[in-house]
């Protein structure tokens, strides 16, 4: 994987999902020792999604290619 291609990427999804946490959860001082592994788990899901529509769409593709052309 290019993963210099997606470092600006990954800064601005970060920054935006560092706000979102910020408006949504209350005091986030009384969590400091635990918040990173909420965290882990937003980035977990986030990882599975991607992966599944990653996935779903290289076998799309695959499958288009192998199909006879009517």
């Amino acid at each position: 994987m290019k993963k210099d291609a997606y470092v600006g990427f990954v800064a601005e999804i970060s920054k935006q999902l560092a706000k979102k946490i910020l408006q949504e959860e209350g005091d986030l001082s009384a969590r400091a020792r635990t918040i990173d592994g909420d965290i882990a788990g937003l980035v977990r899901e986030i990882g599975l999604q991607t992966s599944k529509l990653v996935l779903q769409e290289t076998c799309e593709v695959k499958v288009a290619k192998k199909k006879p052309k009517a």
